[in-house]
């Protein structure tokens, strides 16, 4: 099963809001000579670590970042490159916490992680837009998946506080 995302992990350069979207452009931790602009539109969401919803301006100049891409979009031939995210990740300084990103099955079960989670009345179950969903409406979608620490057991398991459920869909 393949999933269609591109994780791109940068640091914030510069800020700005033009007509009510923001534009966080960004250089590659890796490799100073690449950087992207992120489009946020009203329907990016921007995370921390945790889970708990931030606005764009939250974010810190030199700040560490993590945007998820379907990668199946077509990118604008344009240097910087210009793209919008499905979901913006910051990576805070001092917050504990991890993010899983995959796609599970009906039993909550991700192959390609090999990790189950143990999802109980605690955890919010939410869409990109930040509307509920039932946990039965989550196989087979990307979910981005805010936990603890997971067990050493096989499959490592979580009990994740928070999942956020896209429409993007595994490809067989």
């Amino acid at each position: 099963m393949q999933l269609f995302m591109k994780k791109i992990e940068s640091l914030v350069n510069s800020i700005s809001v033009q007509s009510g979207v923001g534009m966080i452009e960004t250089v590659s931790e890796r490799d100073d000579s690449k950087n992207v602009v992120l489009k946020i539109t009203a329907n990016t969401p921007i995370v921390t670590k945790d889970g708990q919803l931030i606005g764009v301006s939250a974010i810190p100049v030199k700040g560490k970042i993590i945007a998820y891409v379907d990668s199946r979009n077509p990118l604008p031939m344009i240097h910087p490159l210009q793209i919008t995210p499905l979901l913006v990740i910051f990576d805070q300084y001092n917050k504990k916490g991890e993010v899983s990103v995959g796609a599970f099955d009906e039993r909550l079960y991700s192959e390609q992680l090999k990790l189950k989670l143990h999802v109980n009345e605690a955890t919010e179950i939410v869409d990109l837009q930040g509307k509920r969903v039932d946990v039965k409406n989550l196989a087979g979608r990307l979910l981005f998946v805010f936990h603890g620490a997971t067990t050493r057991s096989i499959p490592a398991q979580a009990n994740p506080t928070k999942i956020i459920a896209t429409n993007v869909v595994e490809m067989a």
